[in-house]
């Protein structure tokens, strides 16, 4: 899980809901980076920090950013399982 991410969230007093709709994404997904299964594009990051007025490097890893493909090797743009 990411811890970090976790609490400047409730800091803010949002939901993931919350999160998810004003960045753009699916909430399952939001969820799913949350908990750290899921990996957030950069731009994805960016506007979550932002949000949560954070810079993007107290809440992930820049090695954690980036885009993410499924088990063919195909790219999944973060945000668009689902839709």
């Amino acid at each position: 899980m990411r811890v970090e991410l976790l609490k400047a969230r409730k800091a803010k007093g949002l939901t993931q809901e919350k999160v998810a709709l004003a960045v753009g994404i699916d909430r399952t997904v939001y969820t799913r980076i949350e908990r750290g299964v899921r990996i957030p594009t950069v731009d994805v990051a960016i506007k979550i920090a932002s949000l949560l007025g954070k810079q993007v490097e107290e809440i992930f890893l820049l090695e954690d950013v980036h885009e993410t493909h499924n088990s063919n090797g195909t790219l999944i743009p973060s945000g668009t399982e689902g839709k």
